[in-house]
């Protein structure tokens, strides 16, 4: 790759017993951001449940809100948290990104409200987007006890977790697709690379798990299903200039090839 030099000498070992096809690799020296902001249809649903959004670290919650008398409630401007960027993949000969993971997330706490919810919670964290299928899969945790898959027949998306279920915690769970993203999505040396994912629509599924962890009602699902916009995630990654030893190794590496090529020829 033209961005890093990566563990040359497992690449040199490849290289002499001829394996030369693309492969999906680490991106070493990568550190960053990826920021997801909630829509603000997204926050309208959470309003109308009195949804409280909370950090899961290592994220950062950059909440604005604010109590509105004429509602008797809590309004959400806005809502985002920030995570640190734990890996980036991709293809070893394109150099194209093919997914970005972060940790941490956000938790919704839902309170008791009639006919809104029972009162539940939910955490997504540890998101991993995937630009080769324009997927975002996440960690999830909650009371998934009523979670079902969609029902053509009832048009039945799910129902609200029983009370005395156990808190259960779903990894690497399809959540959501995306429409777009800007920005560039090749690695092509050091420096830091912006990009925007919008468009995030929830799967069939997803919407199913949210519906029994926060255990809504009817009119809280009716609240979230007018959602047709989750948000957006935009991410900063940056890729650091190659310590001296990953040069050495890297010359190491040429080398094995330099005598595996003479042998060779020797050989022939």
């Amino acid at each position: 790759m033209q961005y890093t030099l990566k563990t040359l000498a497992a690449a040199a070992a490849l290289a002499v017993v001829g394996v030369a096809n693309a492969a999906p690799v680490t991106v070493a020296g990568t550190s960053g951001t990826g920021t997801l902001s909630f829509s603000t249809a997204l926050l309208e649903s959470l309003d109308s449940a009195q949804v409280e959004i909370t950090e899961v670290a290592p994220a950062t919650a950059i909440i604005d809100r604010y109590y509105d008398e004429d509602l008797g409630g809590y309004i959400y401007n806005s809502a985002s948290a920030s995570a640190p960027i734990t890996s980036v993949i991709a293809d070893d000969t394109t150099d194209a990104v093919l997914s970005v993971a972060t940790a941490g997330g956000a938790t919704m706490v839902a309170p008791k409200a009639a006919g809104i919810s029972s009162g539940g919670t939910l955490s997504v964290t540890n998101l991993n987007v995937d630009l080769t299928t324009n997927r975002v899969y996440a960690s999830i945790t909650g009371n998934f006890s009523g979670a079902a898959t969609f029902n053509t027949a009832t048009n039945t998306l799910g129902k609200a977790g029983t009370a005395d279920a156990p808190i259960t915690t779903l990894d690497n769970f399809y959540l959501w697709d995306y429409a777009a993203i800007s920005g560039p999505t090749t690695i092509s040396g050091p420096g830091t690379y912006n990009n925007a994912i919008t468009g995030l629509t929830i799967t069939e599924q997803g919407f199913a798990h949210f519906v029994s962890a926060l255990r809504l009602g009817n009119t809280g699902i009716n609240a979230l299903k007018a959602v047709n916009n989750f948000g957006q995630i935009d991410s900063a990654i940056t890729v650091a200039v190659p310590e001296p030893s990953t040069y050495a190794m890297a010359i190491a590496g040429l080398a094995l090839v330099g005598v595996a090529a003479r042998r060779a020829r020797k050989q022939a």
